[in-house]
């Protein structure tokens, strides 16, 4: 009864996905018989940088932290993931390890499939293919609009475009107020702006006395 149940959760699920709602039903019912679903509590990493790159994950429920590591220890590349997004997308195609780390921020739900499996579904549905693209040219929008965002030679600045960016991205209305729904660290945000965890406080605290922003537990709202 639960197996069955679930089997329908994850059909609908799958359903609502652009790419998948284009495949014939005789391939879609097939990569259905390889998606499993797996619960992540808050803090635990989904995969390592570096591990073999066996599956690829779509986000059900919570939030998701991406970041890559450099040889000195110190965050190159950071994301966030939010619920019905696929990830990693980088190194899809044919990449053996993961390229970047990926922790719950919250306790999640998420469902995974063999990359293999993606990976044919891509290169052979010509349908999935354009719907798998328009997928990636949305990502890579995102990352060129936060890239530019950051281009401004005072710290401050970017730190503040940045957040203009963030809140664009994920910000939720609620009562008037726009809040980020998962907590953002300040080095997460001084990661993102190319400046130091003490210059993103401070941007922080200034607009906190403007009445801009409140930064409560780490969560990020906007008067």
């Amino acid at each position: 009864m639960i197996k069955g149940y679930l089997k329908q959760e994850i059909r609908r699920f799958f359903e609502g996905q652009s790419d998948f709602e284009n495949l014939p039903v005789s391939e879609f019912n097939g990569l259905l018989e390889s998606i499993k679903l797996k619960r992540v509590r808050k803090g635990q990493w989904i995969f390592d940088q570096e591990d073999g790159f066996e599956n690829v994950f779509f986000l059900k429920e919570g939030h998701v932290k991406l970041f890559s590591m450099n040889e000195e220890g110190e965050e190159g590349y950071l994301s966030f993931v939010t619920p019905k997004s696929m990830f990693p997308v980088r190194g899809i195609l044919d990449s053996k390890e993961y390229q970047y780390n990926a922790v719950a921020l919250c306790d999640v739900e998420l469902y995974y499939l063999p990359a293999e499996e993606m990976r044919r579904t891509i290169i052979h549905n010509y349908t999935f293919t354009i719907s798998f693209m328009k997928r990636m040219e949305k990502m890579v929008c995102y990352s060129e609009s936060l890239l530019e965002r950051t281009t401004s030679s005072s710290a401050k600045q970017r730190v503040k475009q940045v957040l203009e960016g963030l809140v664009e991205e994920y910000g939720q209305r609620e009562n008037g107020i726009r809040k980020i729904p998962f907590k953002i660290f300040l080095k997460d945000l001084a990661t993102l702006s190319g400046t130091t965890s003490e210059t993103a406080g401070t941007v922080i605290n200034q607009m906190k006395k403007e009445k801009k922003v409140s930064y409560n537990k780490k969560i990020i709202s906007f008067m």
